[in-house]
């Protein structure tokens, strides 16, 4: 089974993004900020796709996304966000590119993602 983290402060959202996906067959584990996610990466398992909002509390999708591929450097990352504009005025080159989805997403496009993400990736 896959292991799909969460990273997101609106808890509900999460909550009901990581339902969804429990029903289409993965592991899902939700977390409510950029500080419990770094946290969380420093232990096994390591998660098969990570899924952040980029602005949080405590530390950013950007960090996230670079601490989890400091662990597993091609781990796939989807941003969730308001904020889409912020990802083009990062002063580096993201390899490979994150995925990214404009709140409010559609659900089915994001399961599409992920599965095609969790089927290309061998971890």
């Amino acid at each position: 089974m896959k292991l799909v983290l969460i990273i997101d402060d609106d808890t509900r959202t999460a909550e009901r993004l990581a339902q969804m996906l429990r029903e289409d067959g993965y592991a899902v584990e939700v977390l409510k900020d950029g500080v419990d996610a770094l946290r969380r990466l420093g232990a096994s398992p390591l998660p098969d796709v990570v899924v952040t909002d980029l602005v949080m509390p405590g530390a950013s999708g950007v960090t996230v996304m670079l601490e989890a591929r400091r662990k597993q450097s091609h781990v796939p990352v989807i941003f969730l966000t308001g904020h889409p504009e912020l990802l083009a005025r990062l002063p580096m080159k993201l390899d490979p590119e994150p995925i990214v989805f404009t709140k409010p997403i559609e659900y089915d496009e994001l399961r599409s993602v992920i599965a095609h993400v969790t089927s290309t990736t061998a971890i």
